[in-house]
């Protein structure tokens, strides 16, 4: 298992997976984006400098898979 509670155990934190610069982000493909204000969304991004970082969306694990 590689996440755990926040501090204040409302929000489950991974350990190992980390937001990236918005300016490795690709354009034009669905994202989650993380705005200044630390809401993230899921959306495209087309060069707006409200965004800080960006992370690739998970994927559901084929069937057998652990993790």
């Amino acid at each position: 298992m590689t996440h755990i509670p926040n501090t204040d155990r409302t929000v489950a934190v991974d350990q190992h997976y980390y937001w990236q610069p918005i300016a490795t982000c690709p354009h034009g493909l669905k994202v989650q984006l993380l705005g200044r204000g630390g809401v993230a969304i899921y959306s495209t991004w087309h060069g707006s400098d409200f965004f800080t970082h960006w992370a690739p969306l998970p994927r559901i694990p084929t069937e057998g898979a652990t993790s």
